[in-house]
């Protein structure tokens, strides 16, 4: 297989000799070295075989002295292809610029995808990343990932997390951010549990501090729950300071009041769609329609980007954006309160319940119409801890005369 490229790499002849002399014309082939393949006689005075473009060239020489007569049959290789495709100017002329193509599609960079957390400013770190030589169009032998993730890691204390992933002609940009940490009371100051929800208490945990609450009692917000004043436990023993810790759960309930208007404005869409195209090769972006993309009147606007790209990770310079507008007219829809009954519901019921940290036990509701508007009135009965920590300013009290022994 691979002799067989190499021969069609310098090209060969296949050719039918004639004469009487065929033993001659064999014979003078053997003393000059003249390599015959792929022999086939078909008649006393008639052979066919296969030389190679030099051998052929050498046996032009020496035709004269045989007394036979060699017609080449057919021709094969790469010099015949190019003497062939020699004219064909446009030809060449399309290999070259698919060669200039190539080589800047896959040496520059021509697409960037962020995956920026959003506590952090991405549109700083984008500015940073481009003074850096992170841009559209930029050598990719010219980003040194690792002094970049560097040199963001000092311009930017918030990010715990950076890389920048190549793949192809495209690049992602991953950056995540500090997590804020939570406000936490010193562990050696002296705190209280109190009561973030009025309610009836339930259920009293005091891991630390001393219970000033029972089942059954109730509270308000900011009630004293668990106090960091513990009287002494012993005959003879004092009162001390300490970090109350614990839960307390609570029978809450929570009121929720919303309207809806049973007018409703609805869009009928009248099927007229405009459409405006723009072309985008880089960083330019040449507009294929007259005017602005503002269209006027009441309509939906749909933008639509179609890049040419192989694969995921080879993307092409050039990307087809697609305005469309739905326009539409507003028609207005009466509603009854029976049919906005379950979404009002389900919309107040997730609301209580994101608030709360418990379970809904129960809920009661009215729903009603009110000048044209439902009005929904709901009682949301719940369980849930409601001890939260809060400095304590109590004090030791003072020993008195008949406390002394």
């Amino acid at each position: 297989m691979i002799g067989r490229l190499w021969l069609l790499a310098h090209g060969q002849v296949r050719v039918r000799v004639t004469g009487a002399s065929l033993p001659r014309f064999l014979n003078l082939c053997a003393r000059h070295s003249l390599i015959l393949r792929r022999m086939k006689r078909t008649a006393w005075n008639e052979l066919y075989a296969t030389l190679s473009v030099g051998d052929f060239r050498r046996l032009r020489q020496h035709m004269g002295r045989t007394g036979c007569r060699v017609h080449i049959v057919r021709r094969q290789g790469a010099p015949f292809w190019i003497e062939r495709l020699r004219p064909r100017v446009v030809l060449w002329g399309g290999l070259l610029l698919l060669i200039a193509l190539y080589g800047v599609m896959y040496t520059r960079l021509w697409a960037i995808e962020t995956r920026i957390d959003p506590r952090l400013p991405a549109a700083e770190i984008m500015c940073q990343l481009d003074t850096l030589g992170v841009r559209i169009g930029a050598p990719l032998r010219a980003i040194d990932v690792p002094a970049i993730r560097w040199r963001m890691l000092q311009w930017q204390p918030d990010i715990t997390f950076f890389a920048l992933n190549i793949r192809g002609n495209s690049l992602t940009v991953e950056a995540v951010g500090r997590k804020t940490p939570e406000e936490l009371l010193d562990q050696d100051a002296v705190v209280k549990v109190v009561a973030s929800r009025s309610g009836v208490v339930r259920t009293v945990r005091a891991l630390e501090g001393q219970p000033v609450v029972q089942p059954g009692d109730a509270v308000s917000v900011g009630d004293t729950l668990i106090s960091g004043l513990v009287p002494p436990t012993r005959e003879g023993g004092g009162y001390h300071l300490a970090h109350a810790r614990g839960t307390v759960e609570a029978y809450t309930a929570h009121t929720v009041q919303a309207a809806r208007p049973l007018q409703m404005a609805k869009k009928q869409y009248t099927g007229k769609v405009r459409r405006q195209y723009a072309l985008v090769m880089g960083n330019k972006r040449l507009n294929l329609y007259i005017g602005s993309g503002i269209a006027g009147g009441t309509c939906d606007k749909i933008i639509e980007t179609r890049t040419l790209r192989l694969s995921d990770s080879v993307v092409f310079p050039v990307s087809l954006v697609i305005q469309s507008f739905a326009f539409y007219e507003r028609e207005t829809a009466a509603q009854t309160v029976d049919a906005v009954r379950g979404q009002m519901l389900s919309r107040a019921l997730g609301a209580v319940t994101e608030e709360i940290d418990g379970t809904v036990t129960d809920h009661t509701e009215t729903l009603c119409e009110e000048n044209g508007a439902a009005v929904l009135r709901m009682t949301v009965h719940a369980v849930e801890q409601i001890g939260a920590e809060a400095l304590d300013d109590s004090t030791i009290p003072e020993e008195t005369a008949e406390d002394l022994p």
